[in-house]
């Protein structure tokens, strides 16, 4: 209550939120979001993973297919957990 009555920025109070109450379930009884992350904590790492989103997109934007030789373990790794998922 006391960051909704000192903003009205949607953010914060989003923010604020997924601190007190987590992420939730996807499926169950429990608040409604994505599933808990196995590797980061959605609200404690939100920099790391920012970063990390930009290392990706560079990666992406410069070999979007993954066939570089510095990508190829990357494009097996991509492969072996998406493959029922990837539409080229």
């Amino acid at each position: 209550m006391k960051v909704i009555s000192q903003t009205n920025d949607g953010f914060i109070i989003s923010e604020k939120d997924l601190e007190l109450r987590g992420t939730g379930e996807f499926f169950g009884t429990k608040q409604h979001g994505i599933p808990e992350f196995k590797i980061a904590n959605l609200f404690e790492d939100v920099s790391m993973l920012k970063q990390v989103q930009g290392i990706a997109l560079e990666i992406i934007d410069k070999d979007p297919l993954l066939e570089n030789k510095e990508n190829i373990l990357l494009r097996k790794l991509v492969d072996d957990k998406f493959k029922n998922r990837i539409e080229i």
